[in-house]
């Protein structure tokens, strides 16, 4: 509560003794009298009474307050410390004499999970129709045979030729980039880069022309094996060997063709320099004027016409275990070139 002072000089009663008594009078906190604070100030509310030089005011007025006395702190000292033996002491009876029956419940099931099988099964495949089924089995069967077809020579005469591309190519695009090169050179390059694109044209026409077995390509037309296109062929194709082995001759021949094929475009319709050369009879006759003659033959006949010395070759003996085969060859001659 605040104090309300009234108008008394003196605020402060006190029983007046005898000077030989042995009561003493308590000083205030502010060393003696209380007196009347001035106007507008009011007294504080921490004071505390002093302290005598020979007691202590524990003892005399007991603690100040939010504090406890050393008697109760020594008492609350020793029940804290009585809870903790006694907990501790609870907690080893409970573990040595299991008061709470933790222990007689159902065995642990056993850990199996090293001997498990932890092989995932695939999920069940979805049940194929008939027709479907034979669809996928065209499939396997095309690309079983496209992987054979690497032994033939059909396909080393082929995939020279694809290498001899590379190369011209590139060797044109250098010349191309050379600075101060006579145009003779440089039409040269362009020269023997056409050479190289017929060449490879036609030997992809003897490489399909080499599995046509019995002219089976007149009865059918291929398809893109990568596609639902397959789905368009009935059972009686799909289960033909000689429309397999025509239909894997194609498609790898066409996984392969792509630079090749973009000569024409990229090179033959779009540069100037390279029609001059295409169409120029002194270029054709020194360089590429034999493998346009051969790519015609075999496109704009019926059945197409190959040179003999290729047929020969094709359909020649395989390769003798350990003989080099033609694009092995000319690796060789180019590698780090």
């Amino acid at each position: 509560m605040v104090p309300d002072y009234d108008d008394d000089d003196i605020i402060e009663d006190y029983e007046e003794i005898s000077g030989n008594s042995s009561a003493r009078r308590v000083s205030s906190g502010q060393g003696g009298p209380v007196r009347r604070p001035s106007n507008g100030v009011r007294p504080s509310t921490t004071a505390m009474p002093a302290v005598t030089d020979d007691g202590n005011p524990e003892d005399q007025f007991g603690p100040p307050k939010g504090k406890i006395s050393q008697k109760s702190a020594k008492l609350i000292w020793i029940i804290c410390i009585a809870i903790v033996v006694l907990g501790l002491g609870l907690v080893v009876a409970d573990y040595k004499f299991d008061f709470f029956d933790r222990n007689t419940g159902p065995a642990p099931a056993p850990n199996n999970a090293g001997a498990a099988n932890t092989t995932r099964r695939p999920p069940p495949r979805e049940q194929l129709s008939e027709e479907e089924q034979m669809q996928l089995d065209f499939k396997k069967a095309v690309i079983g045979m496209m992987s054979e077809m690497d032994k033939s020579k059909a396909w080393d005469f082929y995939w020279t030729s694809v290498l001899e591309y590379d190369h011209a190519y590139d060797e044109m695009i250098a010349a191309k980039n050379k600075e101060g090169i006579a145009d003779e050179e440089l039409e040269g390059a362009y020269a023997e880069a056409i050479k190289s694109y017929y060449k490879a044209k036609y030997a992809a026409e003897l490489f399909r022309e080499h599995f046509n077995v019995d002219n089976i390509k007149k009865e059918y037309i291929p398809v893109n094996i990568s596609s639902d296109e397959v789905s368009m062929l009935n059972a009686e194709d799909l289960q033909n060997p000689k429309i397999q082995k025509y239909q894997a001759a194609v498609s790898k021949i066409d996984s392969r063709s792509t630079n090749v094929n973009k000569f024409k475009t990229d090179i033959l319709k779009s540069e100037l320099r390279a029609q001059r050369v295409a169409e120029s009879e002194e270029w054709k006759t020194k360089v590429f004027g034999e493998w346009e003659k051969r790519w015609h033959d075999c496109t704009a006949n019926t059945p197409p016409v190959f040179a003999q010395e290729d047929l020969d070759f094709v359909n020649g003996p395989d390769y003798k275990a350990g003989e080099k085969k033609m694009f092995e060859k000319f690796n060789d001659e180019h590698s780090g070139g």
